[in-house]
């Protein structure tokens, strides 16, 4: 096949992305200036956005919200992954059973944790009760800060499987020479995961965490299923905040001016944060 083809081939595709994403949120924009009478009123939707203390917070929590799910998920990922990789049988079966948990929908997974977590019949506070770890109950989704760690903790357990079968195939294409050298030359368990698995993984961390962390920030089915982004609004990330406004409230203009901020929000943290990362693995 000659390059012309090729290129058509690649940029065919390519522009129907860019065309199918830039058309919506340009559409979007021009109605954002405009009020849900459909009259012009300039950047008024954004001005009252600016001075929304709940978009604010749902912004803070979302960034930490994300932050964690994908430094506790690509950590334990790792580990796991090494430690699948280090088994001598059921490797197959091990994996296989790895895909279960991140197969059931974030919704599912929210209403039965909404049980699990209940304050008077879950399961949890029954398990640490009989464990002496709790001496009460505790109100895992009344509770503001017990709330916040629930979503995480939620989130994690449930995807970091995911995870860590990333991590097993990264771990599985090193070369199993270095660690027979280095075995010969003395050094141990510890030696070799810090001087050959994390060093050859380097750029497997780097792109499983960008990707955890992207998958955190877009999370909505989770949250509105085991909270509702309560108590209160404790819990609410950015999500949930269009979906309120701009579903619920029938707010739409005001729903999309939240929705272009944040899309902006990302673009730029993005590319601040995540092309100076990739240069340097790429170095």
């Amino acid at each position: 096949m000659t390059k012309k083809p090729l290129l058509v081939l690649l940029v065919l595709p390519f522009s129907l992305f860019l065309i199918s994403h830039t058309v919506p949120f340009f559409y979007g924009l021009s109605l954002s200036f405009f009020s849900s009478t459909g009259h012009f009123v300039g950047l008024r939707n954004y001005l009252a956005l600016f001075k929304d203390q709940a978009f604010w917070n749902a912004l803070q929590f979302t960034l930490t919200y994300a932050g964690v799910v994908a430094v506790v998920m690509t950590i334990l990922g790792l580990l796991l992954g090494i430690f699948i990789n280090s088994l001598e049988r059921g490797q197959n079966f091990v994996k296989s059973i790895l895909l279960i948990p991140w197969a059931i929908s974030l919704t599912a997974w929210g209403l039965l944790l909404q049980i699990a977590l209940s304050q008077q019949f879950g399961v949890v506070n029954y398990f640490l009760l009989q464990a002496g770890i709790i001496r009460e109950r505790l109100s895992w989704l009344g509770n503001p800060s017990l709330a916040r760690v629930s979503v995480i903790l939620a989130r994690v357990y449930k995807d970091v499987w995911f995870s860590a079968l990333l991590f097993l195939t990264a771990r599985q294409n090193i070369p199993p020479e270095l660690y027979e050298e280095s075995t010969l030359s003395g050094a141990g368990p510890w030696q070799n995961f810090r001087y050959i698995t994390v060093p050859l993984l380097r750029p497997a961390i780097l792109y499983i965490g960008i990707i955890l962390f992207i998958f955190a920030l877009q999370d909505f089915d989770l949250i509105y299923a085991l909270t509702g982004g309560g108590p209160g609004f404790a819990t609410e990330v950015v999500s949930l905040n269009i979906y309120r406004h701009g579903v619920r409230y029938g707010n739409y203009e005001y729903g999309i001016a939240t929705s272009v901020l944040w899309s902006l929000i990302i673009l730029g943290f993005t590319g601040v944060v995540f092309s100076p990362l990739q240069r340097r693995v790429i170095e």
